[in-house]
């Protein structure tokens, strides 16, 4: 048995269901009739369009890609040996030579060094010299039988001692003399110099950065292309560089290298394009965009950007029939830029479209040709 309570909430809840279903058919009705309504008006007026013949014409594709622009070179400066910066010869901007002196380190222990190592030298050149005489002596006396073997050897064994020496200080001077030509940090290319780590009166440890100089007479994009892309680069390509920093500036480059082999799992390839900068306006680590011209599409189909309408996300046009009256048809786009859509599918050579007025049509409405000015009026 079911309670008194519960029927009556089974009333009212099929009560609230049917009045919710007739508002909401009264809503459709009313939104349908509107829909056609509209239909009908817009059916019945002339609207004055401006058309255009669908014509042929070569397109070629353009791909952009995003890039921060790099040195072609950049190193770290270090000294070769430890000491105090006594003088830093450059600053950050400054520009250096290949082989300029860009810092000279303090080298008075090691110029004393170099100074002991000659007289270790000259010692042991003169020990030499003497194991040499003696050598030569022993030799005669051994000829007459004055002396026995074993004292001839033990001067034998004396001058190859004293030859051991004299190349030992000459290793040991060759050496100091290098740390002591390291006391001069070469720049070893032309460039700029970006980074200053340390200063005069500082200690630097060999293999320890001083500066760091770049290359920025020509600037390196390296974009990512995918693989469906790379096949519609060649190195000796020349490209466009846009400059966001500079107003949408452009510079003329090259691409100069194309990496052979895909980074996985991403499957993406490195081209490099490479940006002359003789007069130093571009800097690195700018914002670049590459526009890459891709094959030719010769004599495609092709229909004005402005003549394009969209529908639920689809690109579609106007084509105007026999009897004035326009049918609103599906493209299949292939490139679009520069003003012009590649139409791979869905219109033919000759037709003519609506290239203006097209916001106040719908399929099938009336139109006439507008005077200079009338269209959409």
């Amino acid at each position: 048995m079911v309670s008194g309570k519960k029927k009556a909430m089974i009333i009212v809840t099929v009560i609230a269901l049917a009045l919710a279903g007739i508002v909401g058919y009264r809503i459709y009705s009313n939104m349908k009739a509107n829909t056609e309504r509209a239909g009908r008006v817009a059916q019945g007026q002339v609207v004055a369009v401006e058309v255009a013949a669908i014509a042929r014409r070569d397109v070629t594709p353009v791909l952009t890609f995003s890039s921060n622009l790099e040195p072609v070179w950049s190193a770290e400066i270090a000294s070769k040996v430890d000491g105090r910066i006594d003088r830093l010869l450059v600053d950050e901007g400054d520009g250096v030579a290949d082989g300029m002196t860009v810092a000279i380190l303090d080298m008075g222990e090691l110029s004393a060094q170099v100074v002991q190592a000659e007289g270790n030298l000259l010692q042991a050149r003169a020990t030499l010299e003497q194991a040499e005489m003696d050598l030569s002596r022993m030799e005669q006396l051994a000829k007459q039988g004055a002396i026995a073997n074993q004292t001839l050897d033990s001067a034998r064994t004396k001058r190859e001692l004293a030859a051991g020496q004299v190349r030992a200080a000459e290793g040991a001077l060759a050496l100091y003399d290098s740390k002591l030509a390291g006391a001069n940090v070469i720049a070893p290319r032309a460039g700029v110099v970006v980074k200053r780590y340390l200063q005069s009166g500082y200690y630097a440890k060999a293999g320890t950065p001083i500066i760091a100089v770049a290359d920025i007479s020509t600037l390196l994009a390296k974009a990512t292309v995918g693989e469906a892309e790379i096949a519609q680069l060649a190195v000796g390509t020349k490209v466009k560089v846009k400059m966001d920093a500079l107003a949408g500036q452009e510079f003329a480059g090259t691409i100069t290298r194309l990496s052979p082999v895909a980074v996985m799992p991403s499957r993406t390839f490195t081209a490099e394009i490479s940006i002359p900068n003789p007069q130093s306006i571009l800097k690195g680590g700018m914002f670049a965009k590459v526009e890459v011209p891709g094959q030719v599409h010769a004599q495609a189909l092709v229909v004005p950007e402005t003549a394009l309408v969209m529908r639920e996300d689809i690109k579609t046009v106007y084509v105007l029939t026999a009897d004035n009256k326009v049918q609103q048809r599906v493209l299949k786009l292939g490139y679009v830029g520069d003003g012009w859509a590649e139409v791979l599918d869905g219109v033919n050579d000759g037709e003519q479209i609506v290239i203006s007025g097209q916001n106040k049509l719908r399929d099938g409405s009336t139109v006439r040709l507008a005077a200079p000015g009338e269209a959409g009026k």
